[in-house]
């Protein structure tokens, strides 16, 4: 009995000793993985003022266009290699599709232009409507995927309208150096027109209003050569934890000699929004 009783007692005495190491390694676990968490987020922190720095560097040296072309443009990166893990980055501008805010000016253009890209996209003009109601009585709206409520629309013309949207603070016009054909063919009433200035955008660059006067057409309203909304996308890997964050940047000129370049918007993980650049 008394060997029964000690060998009762050693095993409960290893079970307690096993429990405790678990627990531990638990704690250590969980420390690991808040470490590796924080460093990631701060990479992706970083990730964003580095968009930031660079786009207050191109405000002050190029600040009457914007385009794929410019310094701001190239500081992406994918796969970079960090101490313990990795990094990807994406910058776009941002005012290459429609901004829907823009149905809340009150102005007649941009419904028009809205009503179109709907249509083009495979929405009924109640489901446009709609759409147009929505934004004007909950906006000012911060992301487009709302619109995928509205009740009977295709799922696939939803998509297509998102691929040509996005929602931006204040009124902005469609930046022509970063609109897709799709877009600008909609835009100048002509894709022939579109391919032509995709086609010019690829080998100079940009477009310009040359461009336009040499392919006889002139700039359609609500358009620009310029943004002031940016994208920046970072992915940061530490061990086996990712964080995924996107921001939503915008320069605003406070006189002729001062421009700001501020985040207004930040998502984190799953809640990022399609119009993000996607990395």
């Amino acid at each position: 009995m008394i060997l029964v009783n000690v060998l009762m007692f050693v095993a409960i005495a290893s079970g307690l000793v096993l429990l405790m190491i678990s627990r531990e390694e638990l704690a250590l676990d969980r420390s690991l993985r808040g470490r590796e968490a924080a460093r990631a987020a701060a990479i992706v922190r970083g990730g964003e003022l580095s968009a930031i720095t660079a786009l207050q560097r191109d405000a002050i040296d190029a600040p009457d266009v914007d385009h794929a072309g410019e310094p701001w443009a190239g500081i992406g990166a994918r796969g970079a290699s960090i101490d313990g893990g990795s990094f990807d980055l994406a910058i776009s501008d941002a005012e290459g599709r429609f901004n829907v805010n823009s149905l809340r000016s009150g102005a007649v253009d941009p419904v028009v232009l809205f009503q179109k890209l709907a249509a083009i996209a495979g929405l009924d003009e109640a489901q446009t409507t709609e759409a147009i109601a929505y934004v004007r009585a909950q906006g000012p709206v911060s992301d487009t995927r709302p619109i995928r409520l509205i009740p009977g629309a295709d799922r696939d013309a939803i998509a297509r309208l998102e691929r040509m949207v996005t929602a931006l603070p204040g009124t902005t016009a469609v930046n022509l150096n970063a609109a897709d054909q799709e877009l600008l063919a909609l835009l100048f009433d002509d894709p022939l027109v579109a391919t032509r200035l995709v086609a010019l955008r690829k080998r100079n660059g940009q477009i310009t209003l040359r461009d336009l006067s040499d392919l006889k057409v002139t700039q359609p309203p609500g358009t620009s050569f310029r943004s002031n909304t940016f994208w920046v996308r970072v992915r940061a890997t530490i061990g086996d934890t990712v964080q995924d964050g996107a921001t939503l940047i915008q320069r605003r000129r406070l006189d002729e000699r001062t421009v700001e370049v501020v985040p207004v918007a930040r998502w984190r993980n799953a809640a990022v929004p399609p119009e993000a650049p996607a990395i």
